[in-house]
């Protein structure tokens, strides 16, 4: 099953995304080559995928690790209509368009996990990054990571226990040329919505029906400093409210969750 430009090209059926790709076998960060080419004035719906990445990012700049030819890793250029103070929807978004389009082509159980997990019973198989560029001169742009463990068969021991791929939750190898075309049809589909519509309250409920964590008792990690308490909530801004161990609430904005109970 090859996978590169052509092949995902095929019969792909959208009007904006993926009208424009820009494919490495290698590459240092498909984030960092997309936001330069968007500063350039590349148009939206833009795709950059590697199949390898050396330099690959999550969260807080940490290392996003993925075994060359098995893992789908792609950054899509977004020009957004929507007001800039709600920018914060799209990982919520993309999060929703891809579990659907995993959970109906692939036929697993996707839950969220905030801020930007996709989980397969309890494990990470997929993370998101948005990058935000908002200025006079270039014009205001979102560059959307979207990371996925497709065929990896096995994660170093420190990961075991909390990453999986489609094919450890299947048994079933994927052609991730397949699998990125119907995720950028599902998230078509999401943005145009979206953008006509400004209905963010209903892609934050798709969310958080998917969400397991919320009611539960968690830990969050916010630079070095440790928060625990239950989830109560995510509002229409995206931040997670959390129930203190003093019955106060308290709104996050981002941080490291682990589940206790």
């Amino acid at each position: 099953m090859e996978f590169n430009e052509k092949t995902i090209s095929i019969n792909l059926g959208t009007k904006i995304f993926g009208q424009r790709i820009f494919f490495f076998k290698s590459i240092r960060s498909t984030m960092d080559y997309a936001k330069r080419i968007a500063e350039r004035d590349e148009p939206e719906g833009t795709v950059v995928i590697a199949d390898y990445q050396s330099h690959g990012r999550g969260r807080f700049g940490r290392v996003w690790k993925a075994n060359p030819g098995e893992n789908i890793l792609m950054s899509i250029i977004l020009r957004p209509k929507i007001p800039l103070e709600k920018f914060s929807i799209f990982p919520f978004l993309s999060a929703v368009a891809v579990a659907e389009s995993i959970e109906k082509n692939i036929g697993v159980k996707v839950t969220t996990k905030w801020p930007n997990d996709l989980l397969i019973n309890g494990k990470k198989f997929c993370g998101i990054l948005m990058e935000a560029s908002i200025t006079v001169e270039k014009g205001d742009f979102v560059i959307l990571g979207i990371g996925i463990n497709v065929n990896q068969s096995e994660f170093p021991r420190e990961l075991q226990d909390h990453a999986t791929s489609l094919y450890l939750s299947t048994g079933k190898i994927y052609d991730r040329a397949e699998i990125v075309k119907d995720i950028l049809r599902q998230f078509e589909i999401e943005y145009e919505n979206l953008n006509k519509d400004n209905d963010f309250k209903s892609v934050l409920e798709r969310w958080k029906k998917r969400c397991e964590m919320l009611g539960k008792e968690i830990k969050l990690i916010q630079s070095g400093k440790v928060i625990t308490g239950k989830a109560v909530d995510v509002d229409d801004m995206g931040f997670l409210l959390l129930e203190d161990d003093n019955s106060r609430i308290v709104k996050l904005s981002s941080g490291d969750v682990t589940v206790l109970k």
